[in-house]
């Protein structure tokens, strides 16, 4: 039996991007596209699913597919012409700008469960429109770019897409292409999920090509089952030339989406990186290797090679993480300690040490990548006490909360070092206020499950007033009443004092901007709740 069990790895289609698009979108977006002319284009066309409703009387369809046995159920399907080809090698410049329209769901690979030849070709692709890939991109993207390239202007491109489109930093540089390059741009997205058994979101990218900056609108469904009588005529926003930003504003009307875009630029706030870094807690390997309860701490005999912990966002309570909350943590059975074992620890002296890493090591743990690295596996490095915690993944209120119990975390929650002069109980305070929560849900992303997610390099740009004009007194307040769960009487209190007092911000815009969050924060968690 497992002791210190490990994270499932992916397999199936989730390695190799197999999922396959449900009838009624198929025919949705290839009747869009259709409306363009009919010369057509399916560039991963599966087993046929969106091809058999493109190849109609009088419509020149071309279908690309990678897997022959797949390739060949598509023909039989669509009746129509389908090479069997990697599209990055098949889609030649002769090909560039030659489809009236593009139609398609592109694979989901993640970049090392990509065939690295296949891999290569599509980044090149997109180098060549002047874009840098990472490691973090997703085989989706270059077919965006590729489906972009393939119409002429005036064509359409209509893709099922994962949600990931509007939101992760990956898919920055093909937002704003996408902005330059298109005239206009709808989005149309789903309450309820769309693929069965599967926990990802998708949107219907419906794109016109054309000069930029493209026009956004976005319409949002409850299934896949309205499709046929919606109507894509919405208000549009017009994006700014090159924008990269997150899309999740495009949510908003048009007047909220203006007054975001000016928060941003306001200079009365400023970043949170102007005050403080966030930084990704300690990466153990195995958390649970490393990560004990003080009851297995105290039975191994450990407890003098462990520090305090925060294992878990949910165990903030309040702007402040205290010794009564660890201790409370701890006698709820909560992993409060973490192995933190010092560099060249003579182990032939310290038997108890010595005891767990050999379990360890019989359980596989010294065999995981993050271990197997190290000089001394058991060794956990950048173990640091912060000044501050901050909410990486978050349910409802983003929180900033200062550290009392000199404790550690996880990489579930991010440690929040301050700069120098920088009080970390008022900092907790000036980040709980209406913008900061607004631009959470603009700057953060969403999954499937509902939850927001903030990235260090996202929290950094969260802007918050400045923390010395946070009254003396006010934090214990706050603390208290968020301990109480009276979010919205503390909310209010720190708009008052801070916000509105402090940095002078109108009572109406301060208002607006607490709709905005709760319009992005009550959207994420209906669709966590389906």
């Amino acid at each position: 039996m497992q002791r210190f069990a490990a994270k499932a790895e992916p397999q199936g289609d989730k390695l190799r991007g197999g999922y396959y698009t449900p009838d009624l979108i198929a025919r949705f977006v290839a009747d869009w596209v259709l409306g363009a002319g009919s010369t057509v284009l399916e560039p991963s066309c599966g087993d046929g699913a969106i091809l058999a409703h493109l190849a109609r009387d009088g419509v020149r369809a071309q279908g690309v597919e990678l897997f022959p046995e797949e390739a060949a159920k598509a023909r039989a399907v669509a009746g129509a012409e389908v090479a069997d080809s990697d599209f990055f090698a098949w889609f030649t410049p002769d090909r560039f700008g030659a489809f009236d329209g593009v139609a398609g769901n592109p694979p989901y690979i993640r970049f090392g469960s990509w065939e690295h030849e296949a891999r290569e070709r599509a980044l090149g692709l997109m180098r060549g429109e002047g874009m840098n890939p990472s490691k973090l991109t997703n085989a989706w993207v270059p077919f965006v770019v590729a489906s972009v390239m393939a119409v002429r202007e005036g064509g359409r491109v209509g893709l099922v897409l994962p949600a990931e489109l509007l939101q992760v930093g990956y898919a920055s540089q093909l937002r704003s292409y996408l902005v330059d390059e298109c005239s206009k741009i709808t989005l149309v997205s789903f309450e309820k999920l769309i693929f069965p058994g599967i926990l990802q979101e998708v949107v219907l990218l419906l794109a016109t090509k054309g000069a930029g900056p493209a026009e956004i609108n976005t319409i949002e469904v409850r299934d896949a089952e309205v499709l046929g009588s919606v109507s894509l005529d919405s208000a549009a926003t017009r994006a700014h030339l090159h924008e990269s930003e997150k899309w999740t504003k495009y949510y908003l009307g048009p007047d909220a989406i203006e007054l975001v875009r000016r928060v941003r630029a306001d200079q009365r706030m400023a970043p949170l990186s102007q005050y403080a870094a966030a930084n990704v807690g300690v990466v153990t390997g195995r958390n649970s290797f490393f990560c004990l309860t003080e009851a297995e701490a105290n039975e191994r005999g450990l407890t003098d090679w462990t520090i305090p912990l925060l294992a878990r966002s949910a165990q903030v309570q309040g702007l402040s993480f205290t010794n009564e909350d660890l201790e409370f943590q701890a006698s709820s059975g909560a992993r409060t300690h973490l192995l933190a074992v010092k560099p060249n620890i003579d182990l032939t002296n310290e038997p108890a040490l010595a005891r767990y890493i050999a379990m360890g090591e019989e359980d596989g743990v010294h065999t995981g990548y993050k271990c197997r690295i190290r000089n001394e596996w058991w060794v956990v490095p950048s173990v640091s006490v912060p000044d501050g915690f901050m909410l990486r993944q978050i349910s409802t209120h983003l929180r900033i909360a200062a550290n009392n119990a000199g404790a550690t975390s996880t990489d579930t929650v991010h440690r929040v070092f301050t700069k120098p002069g920088v009080d970390i109980h008022r900092l907790s305070v000036a980040a709980f206020n209406s913008v900061t929560l607004a631009m959470s849900e603009v700057i953060g992303r969403s999954y499937g499950g509902g939850i927001l997610e903030m990235e260090p390099s996202e929290c950094g740009e969260l802007p918050v007033p400045d923390p010395m004009i946070v009254p003396e007194g006010l934090g214990a307040k706050v603390d208290e009443l968020v301990r109480e769960r009276c979010f919205e009487e503390a909310l209010d209190l720190v708009d008052q004092t801070v916000l509105i007092d402090g940095v002078g911000m109108k009572e109406r815009d301060v208002a607006a901007l607490r709709a905005v969050w709760e319009r992005l924060r009550d959207r994420r968690l209906a669709r966590g709740k389906r």
